[in-house]
């Protein structure tokens, strides 16, 4: 339960928090609970529904009208749908607005499309924010020097196969590479203008729009910075059919974005050459198997490295020792499921591309 007392706490002045959600109730309170309970506050919340089914707007619009009683109107005032109003403000307001059927990427624009404020930071309802993060996430966006902020996202576990997952694809402080840093938009803050300037988010893509979105940015000579400080705990998928969706609607995206085609080619060509090995061991000479170490063991160490070398912040994701023989196992597996879904993902994208006529949010 987050900590219930937000007065006297200090509001970032021209800092809006927005996010758009989808049939989220079972986790929606913890997430704005980790909100409420930053060491800083923004002075404006922005939630975007996109035709949730669960009872989530409903959640949410209860978690904030309790959140009124308690502190005040005259200190949190909450308002539906979009638009602006002309009374005098209060020191936090809340904006909650229905789009049923409203993607991800519309769901964001509409969200700071109806910010008044200078300076957005970002989430994702499904994630706990470190309380220092949206003091983090702002730090130095009000001096003179144009840049975007991205911070650390940490895997947030709860099962085995959350814990395969995080070994499988998330990054150990030490592994991020500075110079190529790509936030995901579940851990950004940007001013608004440079969110105009780059058009918006992609309103042509479902998935990967946050990437689309840094790409925009970076063209326009915007710098990414990375501080680590910034901390995000993500919950992993927790089923096989669930991790395929995901990766499939990543792939999907990149198709569409035209975004990272070499490693993609890289992944197909890597794949024919291992199921070509595979059936020549099995139809031809199983000598060949031994070739096959070498390229097995580099597909698969950043995982061990992960299971086995203590990764910053990320230890709560380390399965428990009587299942380090069966993540040894299963790795490997995982990564190539991860692989086909993204394989899979990316073919659709290339085939749905043809149909889908690219537009940025303002054109």
């Amino acid at each position: 339960m987050f900590n219930k007392k937000i007065r006297g706490k200090r509001v970032l002045e021209k800092t809006g928090f927005i996010t758009t959600v989808y049939n989220e109730a079972s986790s929606i309170r913890q997430f704005l609970g980790s909100l409420m309970d930053q060491t800083v506050l923004p002075s404006e919340i922005v939630i975007v529904d996109g035709g949730s089914e669960d009872g989530t707007f409903e959640v949410i619009d209860g978690f904030f009208r309790g959140l009124a009683r308690r502190e005040g109107t005259e200190f949190l005032k909450i308002y539906y749908g979009e638009g602006a109003e002309n009374e005098k403000p209060r020191l936090i307001t809340v904006r909650l607005i229905k789009k049923a059927g409203a993607k991800i990427s519309v769901g964001r624009n509409t969200a700071i499309i109806n910010s008044s404020c200078s300076f957005i930071s970002s989430s994702d309802a499904g994630c706990i924010l470190d309380p220092r993060w949206l003091e983090e996430i702002n730090s130095g966006m009000d001096g003179s020097k144009i840049k975007i902020n991205g911070g650390m996202n940490y895997p947030l576990c709860v099962s085995f196969i959350q814990d395969l997952l995080a070994l499988c694809i998330m990054p150990g402080l030490n592994e991020i590479k500075r110079d190529r840093y790509m936030p995901s938009s579940r851990n950004i803050c940007f001013r608004k203008t440079h969110w105009e300037k780059a058009g918006g988010y992609p309103q042509y893509l479902d998935y990967g729009e946050d990437m689309k979105f840094d790409f925009n940015l970076k063209e326009k000579g915007y710098e990414i910075m990375f501080n680590p400080e910034a901390v995000v705990y993500w919950k992993m998928r927790d089923s096989l059919s669930d991790i395929f969706r995901q990766f499939f609607r990543y792939a999907k995206g990149d198709a569409l974005g035209k975004m990272y085609p070499l490693r993609h080619f890289i992944r197909f060509l890597s794949g024919f050459i291992f199921a070509a090995a595979v059936l020549t061991g099995i139809l031809i000479n199983p000598w060949v198997f031994l070739i096959l170490a070498a390229p097995a063991a580099f597909y698969c160490y950043r995982s061990y490295f992960r299971l086995f070398i203590r990764w910053d912040g990320n230890e709560g994701c380390r399965p428990p020792k009587n299942r380090i023989i069966a993540a040894i196992l299963l790795i490997p597996l995982l990564l190539i499921y991860i692989d086909i879904a993204k394989a899979s993902g990316y073919i659709y994208g290339l085939y749905s591309r043809k149909n889908t006529a690219e537009s940025r949010y303002f054109s």
